[in-house]
């Protein structure tokens, strides 16, 4: 067990925290919205990709919610009527563009019901991995390495080892 005093010399993964960001971000309801925490958030995803065109586009979204947010609570409402829809499916456009994240799946409750399925056995076995139970450090290398892959690319890697 990892001791709690200890620093955790693990990297940051900014693409991972941009991902966060931009979800976090689309997933708000702008009739619910804190102007403050979108714009910080906006601010972060802003100022840690290393995507120039990324950060070009998030950066003319930040313009727009800012001349949104500076104008009278009648615009404002104006944002949350009409604009704020535009201002997110731009959001969105950005997000898969850039990041394919906030695509609008669609799923029937069978395929939602296989994706649990399938994350549920991710878990159990990222679970057991972590747990005491002992498996070589190139069986648990290969399981690291193709945890998430698709089926035809880990059949892939099979034929060609």
């Amino acid at each position: 067990m990892p001791n709690p005093n200890e620093i955790d010399r693990t990297p940051f993964n900014w693409d991972l925290a941009i991902d966060f960001e931009l979800n976090q971000i689309f997933s708000q309801n702008l009739n619910l919205i804190n102007y403050e925490t979108l714009t910080f958030q906006l601010d972060e995803a802003i100022y840690h990709t290393l995507d120039s065109q990324l950060q070009q586009k998030l950066q003319s979204l930040h313009i727009q919610l800012l001349d949104f947010v500076s104008n009278t609570w009648e615009i404002c409402e104006d944002l949350l009527q009409g604009n704020g829809q535009v201002w997110t499916e731009q959001l969105r456009d950005i997000m898969i563009e850039h990041r394919n994240i906030g695509h609008d799946w669609q799923f029937s409750n069978e395929q939602e019901e296989l994706l649990q399925q399938y994350y549920d056995a991710n878990k159990l076995l990222i679970d057991c991995l972590n747990s005491d139970c002992y498996v070589s450090r190139e069986v648990r290398q290969q399981i690291e390495d193709t945890l998430l892959l698709p089926i035809a690319e880990i059949k892939q890697r099979q034929q060609q080892s």
